[in-house]
C-alpha cells in the first residue's frame, strides 16, 4: 500500500502512535460520528485522495502517499461508524456509499479516458486502468474490512473486492469490449503477417478478458466475448492462406508452411492466450489447412502422395504423416494411395517377370523381398521409426497391397512354390552361402512374404518334399536353421501347420539312435555283414507319400536289409517296416581294367542304380529284359536308371545297339576300360 515506506521510516516510534490511535479511538467512541460527516471524511481522505494519487503517478513512480496515521484514522472511522447503537449504526448506508462511489469513479474518471482513445493506445489506456482499479478496490477493502466481516457476510452481500470488479465489468469493460476485442484481433493478425507487436500488452489485455470471470475464475466471458471471435477470423484467415498456398505451392512445400504456422499458434498460445484455447484453435487451423484441402493436396499432380512415394521422399513422407494424424479423417486417404502404390509396384514386378517365365526365377523371389523391405522400413515398426510410425492403417494396406501380386503365378509357378524354392536354396548344402545372422535374417524376411499367401497349404507340401530331401540325402546346410524355419513357421500359422515338419526331425535323431543301437548289435552278437548299412526309420504320416515297388535286392543287399528287420523287430512289437528304395543311395567299388591296369573307382549311385550293376557280378553281359526279370522293376522306371549308366556323363556300361532307345534284347556289358580323374564318382 502507499504509506508502506512511510510505516517503515518511522518504526522507532511506533509505540508512541499506537497510543496515540488508541487515545483517539477513546474519544472517538466517546463522540457520535453522524453519517454526513464520516463519509465526507471517508471520501476526502480516502476514495478521492488514492483517486489522484494514482492519476498523478507516473511509470510506477508515486508523487504522493497515504500515510500511516491516516490510514489509521479512516479504518477508525468506518470501525466506529458500524459499531455505534441505533439509530447511529452506519453500515448499511456505508456499504451503498461505497459501491456509489465505485459507480462515480468508474463513469465519470475511467470510461471518459478510455474511449477518447483507438487502438494500441486504447489498450493501454484500459491495462493501466484496470491495474489502477484493482489499487484501489485493494485499498478501499482494506480501510472498509470491518464493514466487510461483519454487515457484509451477515447480510450475505457481496465483498466490496467483488463489488469493485463487478462494476468494472458491467460499466467499463462491456462499454469498450467490442473495440477492445477488434484491436487486440487486428494485432494477432499483424503478429501472423510477420509484424512486430508488443506480445505483453495482449496478454494483459487478454489477462482482463480471464479476470472478467470474477472470483469463481469462470472463462465465460473470455469465452464468449474473445476466444469465439479469435477462433472465427482464425478460420476465415487460414482459409485464405491455404487456398493461396495450394494453388501456388507444391505439396512439400505446402506442408512445410503449414507445419511452421502451427507451431506458431502453439507459441502465440504459450505467449499470451490462455491455455484452454489451444486445443480449440490448432483444431481450427487444422481443419482448414489439412482437412479441408487434403484430398487436392495429395493429389497435386507433379508432387502429390504419389509422387512422394515413387522419389522416396522421406522426409516429406515423415512430415505428411504427422500433419494429418492430427486430423481424425486425415490417415485414410493416404493409406489408400500407399495401397494403390505398392500394389502397382508389385503388379509392374510380376509383369515384367512373366515376360521370362521359364528362367531361373529365384532372383524374382529376392526383388519380392527388396520390395518389401522398402515399404516395411517406409511403414515402420513404431514411434519414431519410419515414416508412417509403424500406424495399424498403413501395416493394413501394406498387407492388402502384397496380397494381391504375391498371389500372382509367374507362368505355371505358384508364389508358394517359389518361396519354397528359395528356402531350399538358402537352407541345402549346394546353395547361397550365408552367414549365420545373414541366413537367419533372409530366412525371417521369406516368412513375413510367406504370411501373404492365401495357398499356404501349397507351400507346406512343396517345403515338405524339399525338406525330405535335405534330411534324407545329407544336404541341408544347418540343422540349426532348419529348426529355425520351422520354428518360425509354427509362429506365423500355428503348432498343426509345422507337426509333420517337427516330425522328420525328430524322425532324424531317433534314426541315428537307432543307428548306433544297430551297430552295437551287431558288434554284440558277432555278425557278419558283408556290406555296410545305414537305415533311416521314418513315421509315415510325417513324410510325403512314397511309391513302394517289389524290387528283388541283390543278395549282398538282401542279408542286410533282414539283420536290422531281425534287431527292430526286437525293439518295437507294434510297428512295421515299408522299405522305400526311391529314397536310398549306395556307394559301389567299381574294379576296372583301362589300357590294361587296375583302377578302382568309388561309384556314387542310388538304389536301384547298384542293384543294376551288382547284376555284373555274376556276369559279364545280359539283355535288358534278364535285368528286368532279376528285379522285378516297370520297364519304363528300369530304362531310366540303364540310361543313366550307359549314355550318362560316366558310361560305367555299354549298350549294344548304342543310343537312347531301350529295346528288350539290348544287350549291356561292363564297361571295363572306364576310367576318369576323380577316384570318388557320383553318378547322377
Amino acid at each position: 500500500f502507499f504509506f508502506a515506506q512511510e510505516r517503515q521510516r518511522q518504526r522507532p516510534g511506533r509505540q508512541r502512535r499506537a497510543g496515540a490511535a488508541s487515545q483517539a479511538l477513546h474519544i472517538m467512541n466517546a463522540q457520535v460520528i453522524q453519517l454526513e460527516d464520516g463519509w465526507n471524511k471517508l471520501k476526502t481522505g480516502g476514495v478521492l485522495k488514492i483517486e489522484e494519487i494514482l492519476e498523478d503517478a507516473s511509470g510506477g513512480v508515486y508523487k504522493h502517499r497515504i500515510s500511516t496515521d491516516e490510514y489509521s484514522q479512516l479504518y477508525t472511522t468506518v470501525y466506529t461508524m458500524c459499531t455505534q447503537k441505533p439509530p447511529n449504526n452506519w453500515s448499511e448506508p456505508l456499504y451503498n456509499n461505497y459501491c456509489e462511489a465505485v459507480i462515480d469513479y468508474l463513469t465519470a474518471r475511467i470510461l471518459p479516458r478510455i474511449k477518447e482513445k483507438h487502438d494500441e493506445a486504447m489498450l493501454r489506456e484500459l491495462v493501466r486502468r484496470w491495474e489502477n482499479h484493482k489499487t484501489i478496490i485493494r485499498f478501499l477493502s482494506h480501510v472498509f474490512k470491518y464493514l466487510d466481516r461483519f454487515y457484509v457476510k451477515r447480510l450475505s452481500l457481496p465483498e466490496l473486492a467483488e463489488v469493485g470488479s463487478q462494476k468494472f465489468l458491467e460499466i467499463v469493460f462491456n462499454a469498450v469490449k467490442r473495440e477492445v476485442r477488434t484491436a487486440i484481433l487486428e494485432l494477432v493478425r499483424r503478429e501472423r503477417e510477420c509484424e512486430q507487436v508488443d506480445k505483453q500488452l495482449i496478454k494483459s489485455v487478454i489477462d482482463i478478458f480471464v479476470e472478467m470471470g470474477g472470483s469463481r475464475a469462470s472463462l465465460e466471458t473470455y469465452a464468449t466475448d474473445f476466444e469465439e471471435m479469435l477462433l472465427s477470423t482464425t478460420a476465415d484467415y487460414y482459409s485464405r492462406e491455404s487456398a493461396k498456398w495450394a494453388g501456388n505451392d507444391s505439396f512439400p512445400e505446402y506442408m512445410r508452411k503449414a507445419e511452421d504456422r502451427l507451431k506458431q499458434e502453439q507459441d502465440r498460445v504459450a505467449n499470451y492466450l490462455h491455455s484452454s484455447t489451444e486445443e480449440k484453435l490448432l483444431k481450427v487451423c487444422e481443419e482448414q489447412l489439412l482437412q479441408n484441402p487434403e484430398q487436392q493436396l495429395l493429389e497435386k499432380e507433379h508432387s502429390g502422395c504419389e509422387k512422394l512415394l515413387l522419389d522416396n521422399k522421406t522426409e516429406d513422407l515423415s512430415r505428411m504423416f504427422r500433419l494429418f494424424s492430427r486430423i481424425p479423417t486425415g490417415l485414410p486417404p493416404i493409406a489408400n494411395i500407399v495401397r494403390k502404390h505398392i500394389t502397382d509396384v508389385g503388379l509392374a514386378l510380376v509383369k515384367k517377370q512373366s515376360v521370362n517365365a521359364e528362367g531361373d526365377l529365384m532372383p524374382y523371389v529376392q526383388e519380392l523381398l527388396d520390395i518389401h523391405d522398402k515399404y516395411t522400413e517406409l511403414v515402420g515398426s513404431g514411434p519414431e521409426k519410419g515414416c508412417f510410425q509403424g500406424h495399424n492403417i498403413f501395416h493394413k494396406a501394406m498387407k492388402e497391397a502384397f496380397e494381391v501380386f504375391v498371389n500372382k503365378d509367374i507362368g505355371k509357378s505358384a508364389t508358394a512354390e517359389l518361396l519354397s524354392n528359395f528356402c531350399d536354396n538358402l537352407l541345402k548344402k549346394s546353395g547361397e552361402r550365408l552367414s549365420d545372422e545373414a541366413l537367419e535374417d533372409k530366412l525371417e524376411k521369406v516368412v513375413r512374404l510367406f504370411g501373404y499367401l492365401s495357398d499356404k497349404d501349397i507351400f507346406a507340401e512343396f517345403y515338405k518334399k524339399q525338406l525330405a530331401k535335405r534330411l534324407l540325402l545329407a544336404r541341408s546346410s544347418s540343422d540349426d536353421a532348419e529348426r529355425s524355419m520351422i520354428a518360425k513357421l509354427k509362429l506365423r500359422c500355428g503348432a498343426q501347420f509345422t507337426s509333420k515338419l517337427e516330425g522328420m526331425v525328430t524322425d532324424m535323431n531317433l534314426s541315428q539312435d537307432i543307428q548306433s543301437a544297430f551297430a552295437e548289435h551287431v558288434k554284440d552278437k558277432e555278425l557278419e555283414l558283408d556290406t555296410d548299412l545305414t537305415v533311416q526309420v521314418l513315421t509315415t504320416g510325417f513324410w510325403p507319400t512314397y511309391k513302394s515297388d517289389e524290387l528283388n535286392l541283390p543278395k549282398e543287399m538282401l542279408q542286410c536289409i533282414e539283420t536290422f528287420k531281425a534287431f527292430y523287430d526286437l525293439r518295437t512289437s507294434h510297428r512295421r517296416l515299408r522299405w522305400v528304395h526311391s529314397l536310398g543311395s549306395a556307394t559301389v567299388v567299381g574294379k576296372f581294367t583301362p589300357s590294361g591296369k587296375s583302377k578302382e573307382h568309388d561309384l556314387l549311385v542310388s538304389t536301384y542304380q547298384a542293384c543294376i550293376l551288382l547284376l555284373f557280378n555274376e556276369a559279364d553281359s545280359m539283355t535288358f529284359s534278364d535285368i528286368q526279370g532279376h528285379l522285378n522293376l516297370p520297364a519304363e522306371e528300369l530304362k531310366r536308371y540303364v540310361l543313366s549308366l550307359c549314355v550318362g556323363k560316366y558310361k560305367i556300361l555299354t549298350k549294344d545297339p548304342a543310343g537312347r532307345e531301350v529295346a528288350p534284347t539290348d544287350t549291356l556289358s561292363c564297361n571295363a576300360t572306364f576310367s576318369d580323374r576323380q577316384q570318388r564318382i557320383k553318378v547322377q
